[in-house]
């Protein structure tokens, strides 16, 4: 009877750790995949921040902004001031404006860099062109 006791209770505390390692475990393959997706998420910022620092730097020095944009592979998106560029895992919108003023022309742009709904970034590019 003794022996039998022993045994049950030893069958008891080998399934209570076993019950731990699991749960342990499991806990530990959430943490690594949460960890994993962040990597992912900081991975397309960082993509996501080099293209719109090229594409802000293309812009402040472009003469013609449309074919530089066409250029660099924006379609028109919407109204005839947002460009798209969709890329793997973010999009980047670029929004355009010029205004006329006596001593000549401002443009302003806003790149943008979104991922699903979450804007990621928002650079602003301006240049002021004399109008002499």
């Amino acid at each position: 009877m003794k022996s039998e006791n022993h045994a049950n209770a030893l069958l008891v505390e080998l399934l209570i750790v076993i019950f731990f390692f699991m749960l342990g475990a499991t806990i530990l393959v959430q943490v690594f995949e949460r960890s994993y997706h962040q990597g992912q998420k900081a991975q397309i910022g960082i993509y996501a921040l080099s293209e719109a620092q090229n594409a802000a730097d293309r812009l402040y020095q472009a003469d013609d902004v449309e074919a530089e944009l066409e250029s660099m592979g924006f379609a028109k998106a919407g109204d005839e001031e947002s460009w798209r560029l969709e890329k793997e895992g973010y999009v980047l919108e670029i929004t355009c404006e010029t205004i006329q003023k006596e001593a000549g022309i401002l443009r302003q742009a806003r790149v943008r860099a979104l991922m699903g709904e979450e804007e990621l970034l928002c650079l602003p590019c301006t240049r002021y062109l004399s109008g002499e």
